[in-house]
């Protein structure tokens, strides 16, 4: 199931949680333009983007309102991830 030399880490809640910022100030330019006679895109302040933001790469979060919100799938993905990684060690332990 889980390597037995594993190190899980408790999350807090989000009140605990310190505030993640963004790498770029208000007011920069952001060189994403997809049509070329399009304005300009420009950074905004954090507080006007959407909460969702910034959660996007923290796994663990997604996975804890998937399972809130999607049981099956929320299952699926962990029998998916188990199965990927007991073919890696088989494959480990197939060059040995």
């Amino acid at each position: 199931m889980f390597p037995s030399r594993s190190i899980f880490i408790r999350q807090f809640s989000s009140a605990t949680r310190r505030l993640i910022q963004s790498s770029c100030k208000e007011g920069t330019p952001i060189h994403l333009d997809i049509y070329k006679s399009a304005q300009p895109l420009i950074a905004k302040k954090d507080e006007e983007y959407p909460n969702w933001l910034w959660t996007l790469l923290n796994k663990d979060e997604q996975m804890e309102e998937l399972q809130k919100t999607d049981y099956f799938r929320y299952k699926r993905k962990l029998i998916k991830k188990r199965n990927v990684a007991r073919c890696k060690n088989n494959n480990f332990m197939a060059k040995m």
